[in-house]
């Protein structure tokens, strides 16, 4: 409760207003949620706590019914759950695979990207060849990359397969940008077309909501504090929806529900759990320990995902590098921690986890086609996730970028802020089992190992 805004004591409020529906959070839930209520004909409420519209990420996703066979879009819903561990809910991935295509057209029509209507067939806008092209709001904003792909045949990744035989289920994957932008500034254009339509789709910005009203055991309301300090109650006679995000940014949250991440720098901000805490209050169950979560990050440079030598902060080598980007944060957990310059606020004294290097040197684009996963990256489109290296680089987040070029190795030790002894010691190891042709420290393929 310390960290979020909200409040269990009775409220006298200063104002009360009447909709249908009233939602809470504008962001990648809250707006689409909102604007298509309107569309519908109902009365609505946006509540934001910022003072803006406000999403991160860049990519979204849906599955092309018209590319895909019924039976192969079962096969999907099945392998998606066993990656889950048999832990995702069948009725949900179900609603995804029945509506997300419509879901992302309506996201495009209405963001200004394509003038194919939200009921669309999403393979008319599909390319990875050509997703700028088909998809953009004749500005800055457009569909800058997309990984489009068919699941036919035998699925692989390095530890897992599914045979999908002669059925398809086609997963449509553009990516909204180029960053910096991201899905929070399509979700702006978004809300003021939909709002320049609809008089009846009402925002209140600066506005967190504090609490929820109940009838009985029914929640019919909502109450807002806006910037001026006025707490105005928000009736709905239809629905409240809480679309507020993660809890992140709430340490004892994360450190009672998800005390994995607890040790891991924060990279957003503002998650502070309002939602849950609501409905929770409301008499709602938080799902058991154990649920999801994800923590990547794409920007310090490109190559994430290759299996090049992988170092701790101590100049460590400490895991099979083909083991894939997705698992590092399991595996970092072990690792010790690091404390540099680029930590966030709550862990500057004890240091955080999370963070490792990736090394190989500037004859890799001559490399073994076979070693790269998602294929090698020319050193010039590299040069723009150098800091400093790029007067402006575009395309890139510049207080993230973390990519470094020495001539020396005891050069770059000093750049990484890592031990150059143990740095240099674990490289000659890591040579010497690439020159046996069989890593005997962790196993990773031979085809994958370069001195």
């Amino acid at each position: 409760m310390a960290t979020s805004v909200c409040e269990l004591n009775d409220i006298a409020v200063d104002e009360i207003r009447d909709f249908d529906i009233v939602v809470v959070g504008a962001g990648a839930s809250g707006v689409p949620a909102a604007g298509w209520a309107a569309e519908l004909g109902a009365k609505v409420a946006l509540l934001q706590k910022e003072g803006s519209v406000v999403s991160q990420g860049n990519c979204g996703s849906a599955i092309i019914k018209s590319r895909s066979t019924e039976a192969g879009i079962v096969k999907w819903i099945h392998h998606t759950n066993s990656l889950c561990n048999w832990r995702a809910d069948v009725k949900q991935l179900r609603a995804y695979a029945d509506y997300s295509e419509e879901a992302m057209m309506w996201f495009w029509n209405r963001g200004g990207f394509t003038k194919e209507t939200e009921y669309g067939d999403g393979s008319k806008v599909d390319s990875n060849t050509e997703s700028a092209k088909l998809l953009n709001d004749g500005d800055k904003l457009c569909a800058f990359i997309s990984t489009s792909g068919d699941f036919t045949g035998t699925w692989r990744d390095r530890e897992n397969s599914y045979e999908y035989g002669d059925d398809h289920c086609y997963f449509w994957a553009p990516w909204v940008g180029p960053k910096p932008l991201n899905v929070g500034h399509a979700l702006k254009n978004i809300l003021e077309n939909v709002k320049s339509k609809n008089p009846d789709l009402e925002t209140f910005f600066s506005t967190p909501a504090v609490k929820l009203v109940k009838t009985g055991d029914k929640v019919t309301g909502v109450i807002g504090k806006n910037a001026d300090g006025k707490y105005i109650q928000f009736n709905a006679s239809k629905a409240v929806i809480l679309a507020t995000g993660d809890y992140t940014n709430n340490s004892a949250m994360v450190k009672h529900w998800c005390p994995d991440i607890d040790e891991f720098d924060k990279k957003q901000f503002g998650k502070t759990g309002d939602g849950h805490v609501l409905a929770i209050s409301a008499g709602a169950r938080m799902e058991n320990l154990g649920h999801t979560k994800m923590m990547h990050d794409f920007d310090s440079a490109l190559m994430w995902e290759e299996p090049f030598l992988y170092l701790n902060m101590n100049g460590e080598r400490f895991t099979n590098e083909y083991t894939g980007f997705v698992y590092m944060g399991n595996i970092l957990k072990y690792q010790p921690s690091y404390k540099g310059s680029m930590l966030d606020e709550e862990h500057k004294e004890k240091g955080s986890k999370g963070w490792y290097c990736t090394l190989y040197d500037d004859s890799y684009m001559s490399w073994p086609n076979e070693e790269f996963v998602s294929g090698k990256v020319p050193p010039q489109v590299m040069q723009k996730f150098i800091p400093g290296a790029v007067e402006n680089p575009q395309g890139v987040f510049k207080n993230l970028i973390d990519l470094h070029r020495c001539d020396t190795l005891e050069e770059l030790a000093k750049e990484l802020d890592i031990p150059y002894e143990k740095m240099k010691a674990s490289i000659d190891r890591y040579n010497e089992l690439c020159d046996k042709g069989c890593d005997t420290d962790f196993g990773k393929p031979a085809n994958t190992c370069t001195k």
